[in-house]
């Protein structure tokens, strides 16, 4: 009975461990709340991409390929921008923010039919 015990019990410990693990990770990466910034002119269901903010990673999940995505962050109360980028056919993209100082951004997604907007702050 002890030999198929402490197996069992050696594999749920490690289930557990694991799983406060990955919990942790998830804990400090915040959702950006994006809002359309252009007027839509189709029927079809709009599809908003997603922004996560990580430390200083930002993360933008597009939800499908584009052709091209122009990604601009300024910062909230001077307006001046501090990072821009065009990428070409890409479906997410990773912008390190390490060397911005905390504060409140503004994040601009520019698609070729629409574009997005949402603040967030660095810590």
């Amino acid at each position: 009975m002890k030999a198929k015990f402490l197996p069992f019990l050696l594999l749920t410990v490690l289930l557990q461990v694991s799983m406060f693990s990955y919990a942790d990770e998830m804990v400090t990466a915040r959702q950006i709340k994006l809002r359309t910034k252009t007027q839509v002119q189709h029927r079809s269901i709009p599809v908003s991409p997603d922004a996560f903010i990580e430390n200083s990673l930002l993360t933008i999940d597009l939800l499908s390929t584009v052709p091209t995505v122009t990604i601009t962050i300024k910062d909230a109360e001077t307006e001046e921008v501090v990072y821009t980028s065009t990428d070409v056919n890409v479906d997410k993209v990773y912008i390190d923010l390490a060397g911005e100082e905390k504060g409140k951004y503004t994040l601009e997604i520019q698609l070729p039919k629409e574009a997005f907007i949402g603040d967030f702050e660095l810590d």
